[in-house]
């Protein structure tokens, strides 16, 4: 791919995010589709200069039959081609989507995700010393990153949910997220480079889909820059969440009463708050985010109603109970809340007579 100043742009956000160092290693997804082609092409052409390994995978997903199995081939030639060290790996998504209660998408997405970080740890283990860092290297761009933010936007999400996506989260990297999805498109065509298409990209009963060829699309009928301005506001964004979340973890430091272990062996943390209810609601839902990050339970199947649960609970009367996700319970007692995962959960009944 000519160097121009398209990809001048891609090196330099690479450079100033720091998602790739010299030395490192670089494991790449590839469908064959126009996104995962143009990353390739730009990372085949920054390996020499930058001084990184570049390696790919191709995940199939065991679904489309034939459609997937030209995408195979077509990402092995073409990785072959381009002297890139290849490997395919091949899942069953419809049979983990079954068993899982998932929709055919999300089991997709997660195994895609379980092939790439153990795909990782083989290249960091097989290179050693040789490239001590291996990162993963995915193809979302611009528009790609307006869809996260409408998607969680028309889902309830809060500022992290607006935030979008990272340009670098753990070993996951974005380098195309500067980079909008027609500058892809007419950066491939017009070099002649050629690519596979994804038929279920084309179907709308996927959410995604439908934001991407219906509502995005209006979207910038209104604004043609309308992708670019939702993106830099997923920024401003990003960075308001890391501000919550130092000023709720300050909170929490100064303010955490005990970590301890209850009677029944269940982990248990305290803390007042009276000062905490004069704040606006927004920091109260961060610094219980903290506190549910202190317990050591993840916060991916929390929502906003959980949050909102817990600050109705600080505002009652005192002497309440709540049961929360993971085994996870809050009771407010003597302008305190006290955090606690259970062995179980509790039930009214139970709660009433061991009372």
């Amino acid at each position: 791919m000519k160097n121009d100043k398209i990809t001048l742009e891609i090196k330099n956000y690479i450079l100033r995010n720091r998602l790739i160092e010299k030395g490192d290693c670089v494991l790449m997804g590839i469908s064959g589709g126009p996104d995962s082609v143009f990353l390739l092409e730009v990372l085949n052409g920054f390996r020499e200069s930058m001084d990184f390994r570049l390696f790919a995978v191709h995940v199939h997903h065991g679904i489309r039959g034939e459609e997937a199995d030209r995408d195979e081939k077509f990402s092995q030639e073409l990785c072959g081609e381009r002297d890139i060290p290849f490997k395919a790996v091949h899942v069953d998504a419809p049979e983990y989507a079954k068993e899982k209660g998932l929709s055919l998408e999300e089991a997709a997405r997660i195994l895609r995700y379980e092939v790439f970080e153990t795909e990782r740890k083989g290249l960091e283990e097989r290179l050693g010393s040789e490239a001590p860092n291996c990162r993963i290297a995915v193809a979302h761009h611009m528009d790609d990153q307006a869809e996260t933010v409408l998607h969680n936007l028309v889902r309830g999400s809060g500022i992290k949910g607006l935030s979008g996506m990272e340009a670098k989260r753990g070993f996951i990297i974005r380098p195309l997220l500067s980079v909008k999805r027609e500058t892809i498109l007419r950066k491939l065509q017009d070099e002649g480079i050629h690519y596979v298409i994804d038929s279920t990209n084309l179907e709308t009963q996927y959410t995604r889909n439908r934001i991407r060829s219906s509502v995005l699309p209006e979207l910038k009928k209104i604004n043609t820059e309308a992708a670019s301005h939702i993106a830099k506001t997923a920024d401003i964004l990003r960075e308001a969440d890391d501000f919550f979340r130092k000023l709720a973890s300050d909170y929490v430091d100064r303010f955490l009463k005990t970590t301890s272990d209850s009677g029944d062996g269940a982990r248990e943390i305290s803390i007042p708050v009276e000062e905490l209810k004069s704040y606006p609601e927004l920091v109260r839902q961060y610094v219980m985010m903290e506190l549910v990050r202190h317990v050591g339970t993840p916060l991916k199947d929390w929502s906003t109603v959980h949050f909102r649960d817990m600050d109705k609970l600080i505002h009652g009367k005192g002497n309440a109970h709540l049961d929360l996700p993971y085994r996870m319970s809050a009771d407010y007692r003597k302008k305190h809340l006290i955090l606690k995962i259970n062995q179980e959960i509790l039930s009214i009944k139970r709660r009433k007579n061991n009372g």
